[in-house]
């Protein structure tokens, strides 16, 4: 098999560039930003030491919000662990029980023909076992 070779002629190339092409854009953005700067300047409010944005608060009213966040937060915290809890009471637990040949063809049969799966026939065997003898 031959591979074709490919000439660098065979491709057809943009033309470079002159370096005060590139250059000329960069300068047009630098000085439409210092004016911006210097307009953004002369619009902005003058504010002394004295001039708060936002009124402050009384002490007794600062105490009250501060309570009140701290037991939002408690409470967050309270329901975050509920929820774990009852998290933790769902997890399912896997039992491996070892079944001769026989045992596991009638299970296998009995959920075929109910068509129920194999975990449910056991999970019912086992919670009719424990009750039969009293757990």
């Amino acid at each position: 098999m031959n591979k074709a070779t490919i000439d660098f002629q065979q491709f057809s190339l943009a033309p470079r560039r002159k370096p005060t092409e590139q250059a000329a854009p960069a300068a047009l953005l630098d000085v439409a930003g210092t004016e911006q700067i210097s307009e953004s300047e002369e619009t902005a409010p003058d504010l002394s030491a004295n001039d708060t944005l936002l009124p402050k608060l009384p002490e007794h009213e600062r105490k009250k919000r501060s309570a009140k966040r701290a037991e939002e937060q408690q409470d967050t915290r309270r329901r975050l662990k509920s929820l774990k809890r009852a998290k933790d009471r769902a997890i399912k637990f896997y039992v491996n029980v070892p079944l001769d040949q026989a045992t596991k063809e009638r299970l296998v049969r009995a959920s075929h023909e109910n068509e129920v799966k194999m975990t449910v026939i056991m999970q019912a065997a086992i919670d009719a076992y424990l009750e039969d003898n009293g757990y």
